[in-house]
């Protein structure tokens, strides 16, 4: 199963700054809800682990990722991660690509990210691994734009690396659910 995510974001920081940042693993692995950085290979490529659980199951990924692309003319980024769930039960890759342009008071982000999976994760099915997916990017852009507003937030990143519980997507299943049943239903429970 594939599912692609797109965002246009804007960041109060220098545009070298936030490149600063995202081009970081070990900054940029504190805003992912999940993710722990294990080894640094050479500067382009990294291992590590990223666990998810939606209701009962819990997936453990272990994999690499690698900058492919790392531009900081054009402030363009590419980066390609692939895992396997620990337990041999599925696998998963991710393709995503990043651009900054300085805007007159901030900085726009531009992200386009598609993650396939395979394995038990997978039999949520396309629509609720996509409504996930969407909700679990945009904490990852909170957590990067909460980080990026901290004083001395490249000091405070050692204080972050606490051992990463996994994202708990059960209450993001949950919001999706009554989403789409509102979606379907309208507001007709609130209403009466």
């Amino acid at each position: 199963m594939e599912v692609t995510a797109e965002k246009n974001f804007q960041l109060n920081a220098d545009i070298n700054a936030i490149w600063k940042a995202l081009t970081n693993p070990e900054i940029i692995v504190v805003c992912i809800p999940g993710a722990q950085l294990t080894e640094t290979i050479d500067e382009d490529h990294f291992k590590g682990k990223v666990s998810v659980k939606i209701g009962p199951v819990i997936a453990k990924f272990r994999g690499e990722v690698e900058f492919s692309k790392r531009d900081s003319s054009t402030y363009e980024l590419v980066m390609m991660g692939k895992g396997a769930d620990i337990n041999g039960k599925g696998g998963a890759a991710m393709n995503m690509g990043l651009t900054l342009n300085e805007l007159e008071t901030c900085t726009e982000a531009y992200c386009k990210m598609t993650v396939s999976i395979t394995g038990r994760i997978a039999q949520f099915g396309s629509r609720m691994f996509e409504a996930v997916n969407n909700k679990l990017f945009e904490q990852f852009i909170n957590n990067f734009s909460n980080l990026l507003e901290q004083e001395n937030w490249e000091e405070k990143t050692t204080e972050l690396h606490a051992e990463s519980e996994p994202v708990k997507a059960t209450s993001l299943v949950g919001s999706v659910i009554v989403s789409k049943l509102k979606r379907k239903f309208g507001n007709k429970a609130e209403t009466g």
